[in-house]
């Protein structure tokens, strides 16, 4: 879902394995070094097998997923909202990097329902298997998540550390907390009694 370390870990990956560009994605084009052009990080949904993009076939899926109270906040405090909902949706919303005026919209410009609905729907049925694992919590699964993509114990114990998010849900103004309860409410709830780890075949 972006927004929770994503960029890091997949990074932190892409050291041991090959896995998909931590720079691009998906509503960003970028031909570069860097990786393919148009990515694959933060897809709405399953990446299909016949996509035009894929510089190849996939063969594991890691989606990392948390609850939109401790994503938005970062997202608007570091300035890269409205980047990061073009990245999902390819639709550049209007409040920009403006927080106040993304909860006067209530509209979830991050279609983060819709990608979490998507990405944890079995019958949404991918040639590959995907391990869906709450972000803030990937520390403790350590073992199972390497167990997933094929590395050993040896390499995952130097999975970086657990950093301290800079921005919180409960630090943000009560009505900055009302708006985004009126926005995600619905979907924080079903995300705090979704399994912090399952895999999907």
């Amino acid at each position: 879902m972006g927004g929770c370390a994503s960029t890091a870990i997949i990074s932190w990956f892409g050291q041991h394995l090959e896995c998909n560009c931590s720079h691009n994605s998906e509503g960003f084009i970028n031909q570069d070094h860097t990786g393919n052009n148009k990515g694959l990080k933060h897809r709405i949904q399953p990446h299909v097998e016949n996509d035009i993009y894929l510089p190849a076939d996939i063969d594991k899926a890691l989606f990392l997923f948390d609850s939109p109270y401790d994503i938005i906040p970062s997202l608007f405090r570091r300035k890269i909202a409205a980047a990061h909902a073009f990245a999902i949706s390819g639709i550049r919303p209007t409040h920009n990097n403006n927080f106040d005026d993304f909860i006067k919209l209530e509209v979830d410009s991050f279609h983060f329902s819709q990608q979490f609905g998507n990405w944890t729907n079995p019958d949404i049925k991918r040639t590959y298997p995907r391990l869906i694992v709450r972000s803030s919590s990937i520390w403790d699964h350590l073992d199972a998540v390497g167990e997933f993509l094929g590395l050993p114990p040896s390499i995952m114990s130097g999975f970086p550390p657990k950093k301290t998010r800079a921005s919180s849900f409960d630090a943000l103004a009560e009505s900055q907390r009302n708006g985004l309860g009126r926005i995600y409410g619905q979907i924080h709830n079903k995300i705090n009694s979704y399994p912090v780890v399952s895999l999907i075949r």
